[in-house]
């Protein structure tokens, strides 16, 4: 018989806390997200002309710590975020 462990907020944060150091260890590897290009357009005119402009982005998300990735400009992550963006079919 197996029982299993229930994890309370200390345990989850401190999972959390561990990713994020792996993570940060990790090589980083440069990434680009798809984007329509009459978005990409929109906005980067917006921002030409001085206007805050909120990009769209992907989240990944490994064992609760988040990465927000803007689309349609290059950015570097670490490899395992790299790794489920590839599996997914995103990059």
């Amino acid at each position: 018989m197996t029982t299993k462990k229930t994890l309370n907020d200390n345990d989850m944060e401190k999972i959390t806390e561990d990713t994020a150091e792996l993570l940060a260890k990790q090589d980083k590897v440069k990434v680009r997200l798809y984007i329509p290009a009459d978005v990409k357009q929109k906005l980067e005119a917006q921002e030409k002309a001085g206007k805050e402009v909120q990009w769209p982005y992907q989240a990944v998300q490994i064992n609760g710590y988040i990465y927000q990735i803007q689309l349609g400009k290059t950015v570097e992550v670490p490899q395992s975020v790299a790794d489920i963006l590839e599996q997914s079919g995103l990059i």
